[in-house]
């Protein structure tokens, strides 16, 4: 199944949950294909992407787990702990 990208406009208060899903999302399918980088998202009507460099996965990931405890989505934390235990 292909990843789908969100599209982010100026009017989004609380993107968050989008783009740290992404991210997973994003890394774990990198990690299977062997990329370096990852896309998180576009800003609408921009053609402009937010992406992470492979050196920049682990402080990103640190930081979704750190939204999913707060949000106690503790599936979504193991996840993210397993990615960080394959990189």
């Amino acid at each position: 199944m292909t990843r789908r990208i969100p599209i982010l406009s100026n009017e989004e208060t609380k993107p968050k949950k989008q783009i740290y899903s992404s991210l997973v999302e994003g890394v774990s399918e990198a990690i299977k294909k062997d990329k370096n980088k990852v896309r998180i998202c576009e800003i609408k009507n921009s053609n402009t992407y937010i992406t992470v460099e492979k050196k920049d996965w682990k402080p990103s990931l640190d930081s979704a787990l750190e939204y999913y405890i707060g949000t106690e989505e503790y599936e979504e934390c193991s996840k993210i702990k397993n990615l960080i235990n394959k990189l």
